[in-house]
């Protein structure tokens, strides 16, 4: 899981993230400290704004509304690191310093729309009442609009306020809530992203809101926002390019493995995703997906190319599973079927007994399973330990070799042969003292 940490009043509190909630312009990270008490890590658009102990939640609360229709992912999800990208501490801030933050940061209009975020946390009538002040200044200053767009915003967060309500059904306003449900004619003024921005959350972010969306959160410089748009509304999935950038920007080399890895997951057209995967070293990805994915266009290539580059022990959980796969995938080239069991089975060996391997490819005739049948009769054998030696020093299974050279010296002192092979193996291990050991033993045989 990842974590996050608060400062207040010098004092660092630890986190653990349980999940992140994105809704309309909030990001809201619900971690928990080693009590399990709850707080909420509250951000607007990609800017954190404060963090509060949640002990409980209210009924019309926005908390309430973020986490009934907001878009949930879990702890360990990319798009966590991304919003936080590398800075996980942040300072908390009573409701008074919030409040005045809030008042030099931004314009009254997202001022109130932030304060009513935490309407949870804040005493609902004093929220309301900063509403009912600012609406009337701009409105006593003849800026009607102005006092229309303060209401009109406000309802997005508290759908619920009767103040607000009732003034947007005043006879003032009501060209102003006309224009405002011509959603088209809106859009293609960009007059109020603010609000837009809301609808378009609400709409489930419909075809024709994608691009003015991108393009206002590359004015705002929202990187976050543009990343989280591709999981958000999966119609922008066509070109990776631009999620390709973002994600190099946003998150350490690990989690774009783990970001295109979750793509995959969800995509039908997976060529590029692959790419990427490949561009990142990930293979063992790669080879996951070809495994849950039998069926899938299978680039016998990459596939030979994952099983040479992914570690022994990542192989072992479904190795009944890549064998079948192995074999189903090279089914009509029995000669590149032979050369990846080898490796497959390379790999294997160091995990693996050799029944285990036998009982999946029991049906396949190849000069590999020959081979691996043969050690088998011949691992029965104490006498034979030496050609056995020679079949695991041949498969680079060094240490198995190893063991079956030094019982094979136990018995035949006087033979160089499982000597030398026990310099040999030690040497490709690296291992120069003890290569050297037995070279010296070497020397001292009476020829």
């Amino acid at each position: 899981m990842t974590t996050i940490q608060l400062t207040n009043n010098k004092k660092t509190i630890t986190l653990e993230i349980q999940q992140l909630i994105i809704y309309k312009q909030a990001k809201i990270i619900e971690a928990t400290n080693n009590q399990n008490q709850y707080y909420s890590i509250i951000f607007y658009k990609d800017r954190f704004i404060n963090a509060k102990k949640t002990s409980s939640i209210r009924l019309q609360s926005f908390l309430r509304t973020a986490l009934t229709n907001g878009y949930t992912f879990s702890g360990d999800h990319p798009l966590i690191k991304a919003l936080l990208s590398g800075d996980k501490s942040f300072r908390l801030t009573t409701n008074n310093q919030m409040v005045t933050k809030l008042q030099d940061k931004y314009n009254d209009i997202e001022m109130l729309y932030i304060l009513a975020m935490f309407d949870n946390f804040l005493d609902e009538k004093k929220i309301q009442a900063l509403c009912r002040k600012t609406f009337y200044q701009y409105r006593r200053n003849g800026q009607v609009f102005k006092a229309f767009r303060i209401l009109i915003n406000f309802v997005q967060i508290r759908p619920h306020d009767k103040f607000a309500q009732d003034m947007l059904h005043h006879f003032d306003f009501q060209k102003f809530s006309d224009q405002y449900k011509d959603i088209d004619q809106l859009t293609k003024k960009w007059s109020d992203p603010l609000y837009l921005e809301s609808v378009f959350f609400e709409q489930g972010f419909p075809k024709v809101s994608i691009n003015p969306l991108l393009q206002q959160y590359h004015i705002d410089n929202r990187k976050f926002d543009q990343l989280s748009l591709y999981f958000l509304n999966d119609s922008q999935m066509d070109d990776l390019t631009k999620l390709s950038n973002l994600a190099k920007e946003l998150l350490t080399e690990k989690g774009q493995v783990q970001l295109w890895e979750l793509l995959l997951k969800e995509q039908q057209n997976s060529e590029q995703i692959i790419k990427k995967l490949v561009e990142l070293n990930s293979y063992t990805a790669i080879l996951n997906y070809y495994l849950n994915n039998p069926q899938s266009n299978i680039d016998l290539k990459l596939l030979k190319e994952a099983l040479e580059q992914i570690p022994s022990h990542e192989l072992i959980e479904n190795y009944q599973q890549l064998l079948s796969i192995l074999t189903t995938s090279f089914k009509n080239d029995s000669a590149q079927l032979d050369k990846v069991l080898h490796v497959a089975i390379k790999k294997l060996l160091k995990h693996l007994s050799l029944p285990d391997i036998l009982e999946s490819l029991s049906d396949t005739e190849l000069p590999i399973i020959k081979k691996i049948k043969k050690m088998e009769q011949l691992s029965d054998n104490p006498d034979k330990q030496l050609a056995l030696g020679e079949i695991y020093y041949n498969l680079e299974l060094y240490d198995q070799a190893i063991t079956c050279f030094e019982w094979e010296m136990e018995l035949s002192p006087n033979n160089p042969a499982p000597i030398n092979y026990l310099y040999k193996c030690y040497q490709a291990k690296g291992d120069k003292e003890q290569a050297n050991t037995y070279r010296q033993l070497m020397a001292n045989i009476p020829s």
